[in-house]
């Protein structure tokens, strides 16, 4: 056996090795230039900072290697679209749309959003005001972060009217949604961001201050990433089970979806804004013909607290009928969708006078028709 003092020089020749590889690779990986092909998690960051907890990236352009040749492109707010003026310019009525994403428009181009074909559709039917529609979409968000973003964000904008985009999944277990943006670790989650706290899932806390240490590494957290990607990626029945419609109105789901729906609003009118509420079916849901459970409860929550509701599913059922494919998978509308959603959202919205009598002619029911799409 060598002495010790053979040894010694050998080890901090390989750790001082170890260690100049390890610098060199971190350089490498900050000097990569970004690539203009990425997954979701090239798309979004971690931001402990904030109460939202993550966001887009801002700056980021490219496509997901899911989504073939669409383009994505996130403005320096961090957010898809063009970067709107603040303060806002006078003579301007603002809509700012908040959602998961469905409103930032996975898997059609940016033009193709529902948010991008209603600002379309509003100047052409009412030039003056000019008619701006803020999309403040973020993938995996619900109620909560969307209420969060809209308080320390969305107000910012200064909107004249607030639209929520509702997804069943908003229901569900919200950090397989949360995990699949990023693959980091987030701040610690509130119970308020979870519809069923009980059904929360474990391990979900402030990092230790050696992986806060590794999330500073570039090269440390890329090793992180695949590793979690590999180890922690729920299987299909657990996926199954999480992102299962809840359609039982007893459930602490729906008085979550209330509180946090009551919360969106007050940001609204503190704003000085009004609220209305996009309620996004899912692809199973057109095979039906009569009033489906879940409209059938957004109805009755909209009813009780005055809140304009555009239901787009019975268009979606007839646009359907004609052989239009309207979604990608079980949430994300085709641009087709998308379309469908804005024309309900526009018909809905100028039928109660959101835009006045400049746009009531859009209305198929008639300037009667009821504000809650009824």
């Amino acid at each position: 056996m060598a002495p010790l003092r053979d040894l010694l020089p050998r080890a901090a020749f390989v750790l001082l090795g170890s260690a100049a590889a390890l610098a060199i690779g971190e350089v490498a990986v900050r000097l990569a230039p970004t690539r203009a092909v990425f997954d979701l998690r090239g798309l979004h960051e971690p931001r402990p900072d904030k109460p939202w907890l993550y966001g887009l990236k801002p700056g980021v352009e490219g496509r997901l290697a899911d989504t073939g040749e669409v383009h994505y492109r996130v403005n320096s707010d961090g957010f898809r679209g063009s970067r709107p003026s603040r303060p806002k310019p006078s003579g301007v009525v603002r809509w700012v749309v908040i959602g998961d994403s469905i409103a930032f428009g996975y898997g059609v181009q940016e033009e193709e959003t529902f948010a991008r074909v209603l600002e379309t559709r509003l100047r052409e039917l009412a030039p003056e005001p000019r008619v701006e529609v803020v999309n403040l979409g973020v993938g995996g968000y619900n109620a909560w972060n969307e209420s969060e973003l809209l308080k320390d964000v969305g107000a910012g904008y200064e909107p004249d009217l607030v639209l929520v985009q509702f997804c069943i999944n908003d229901l569900n277990d919200p950090g397989l949604h949360f995990d699949a943006q990023t693959r980091l670790a987030l701040s610690s989650i509130p119970d308020a961001a979870f519809p069923d706290p009980a059904r929360r899932r474990a391990g979900r806390g402030s990092p230790s201050r050696a992986l806060a240490g590794c999330l500073r590494s570039k090269l440390c957290s890329g090793a992180r990433e695949l590793w979690l990607a590999w180890s922690t990626a729920p299987d299909g029945a657990t996926q199954r089970a999480a992102l299962i419609p809840v359609e039982d109105p007893a459930r602490p789901e729906w008085a979550w979806l209330e509180a946090r729906y009551l919360e969106i609003e007050a940001t609204a009118r503190a704003s000085g804004a009004g609220f209305a509420i996009l309620a996004f079916p899912y692809r199973s849901q057109l095979a039906g013909r009569s009033p489906d459970p879940v409209q059938v409860r957004l109805r009755e929550l909209a009813r009780r607290h005055g809140w304009a509701l555009v239901d787009p599913l019975p268009a979606f059922r007839r646009t359907r009928a004609a052989g239009t494919p309207l979604f990608i998978d079980l949430w994300h509308p085709t641009a087709a969708g998308h379309r469908v959603a804005a024309e309900e959202t526009l018909r809905v919205l100028a039928c109660g006078g959101a835009l006045g009598d400049a746009a009531r002619g859009a209305c198929r029911g008639g300037p009667n028709a009821r504000a809650g799409g009824e």
